[in-house]
């Protein structure tokens, strides 16, 4: 005898709205273990961010393969790393009576690394193929910032998205406490079996154990072998205040990441 499962008119509730090269890809896989939780078809659908313009059915679109009795997940990093305003928070707040918004952040001299290596393999611009890692985060930050060159526009944005404090902010101010969870991205790696329990907790629903959630499923690993003690020094006087600021503001544990050549590098 075959049963019918009701699909349409799923909405979802849970966004992880970032960062970018975050961990966003394995928390979103590690909560769709959870039997009463579904994805949609993409991972990253980006509606509120980048095509708003599209409507309501298309993003409904994505969710219509969604049983009736599951809830469903967004998970696009734009709607964090992207968030200059209070549009995009205040977008998916009115979107659905009681969204639970996780933003999952890494350190952030490793997150811009990570970033440009991903920048290396998927953009094709000149700017980012002549140009090695240390160049490009030893260049002028100021002038990144104006965006008066190719390159200058991807540092900027490589910079701007590891700095956490003033988005997080306004996404505090948007939601309520019980509406928003910040997490790192160590804390999922080391201990996956306990973040997944504060997960499933702030998304109230019971802990559902899975054998991925002790597996090391991806690799990071740490980059700052990839730079070097002049590129991690510049970066990190630069992204550090704005971190350090953030995790207080957030309650979660500050450290700085490790960089050691064996030639008298800072150590947290």
């Amino acid at each position: 005898m075959s049963t019918t499962i009701e699909t349409g008119s799923v909405k979802p509730d849970i966004f992880i709205c970032g960062v970018m090269k975050g961990g966003t890809t394995i928390l979103h896989d590690y909560i769709c273990t959870h039997p009463s939780i579904q994805a949609g078809s993409l991972k990253e659908i980006h509606y509120f961010s980048l095509f708003y313009d599209k409507g309501p059915d298309w993003y409904a679109s994505h969710f219509a393969d969604v049983p009736k009795d599951c809830r469903t997940i967004d998970a696009s990093p734009t709607y964090f790393d992207i968030t200059n305003t209070a549009q995009i928070p205040r977008l998916i707040r009115s979107f659905t009576p009681d969204p639970r918004v996780i933003i999952i952040t890494r350190d952030p001299v490793i997150r811009a690394i990570s970033q440009f290596i991903h920048l290396k393999v998927t953009t094709n611009t000149p700017a980012l193929q002549e140009v090695d890692i240390d160049e490009f985060f030893c260049s002028d930050y100021e002038e990144a910032y104006r965006q008066n060159t190719a390159m200058g526009y991807y540092l900027n944005q490589v910079l701007s998205f590891s700095l956490y404090t003033r988005k997080f902010l306004t996404y505090r101010q948007e939601f309520e406490k019980e509406q928003l969870l910040v997490l790192s991205n160590d804390e999922l790696r080391e201990s996956p079996k306990k973040v997944m329990g504060d997960v499933f907790s702030f998304l109230d629903m019971d802990y559902v154990d899975n054998e991925l959630f002790g597996v090391e499923s991806y690799s990071n690993g740490s980059a700052l072998n990839k730079i070097s003690l002049e590129s991690y020094n510049k970066l990190a006087d630069f992204l550090y205040p704005d971190y350090r600021h953030f995790c207080q503001q957030a309650n979660i544990p500050f450290k700085e990441a490790v960089y050691d050549d064996e030639r008298n590098a800072r150590i947290a």
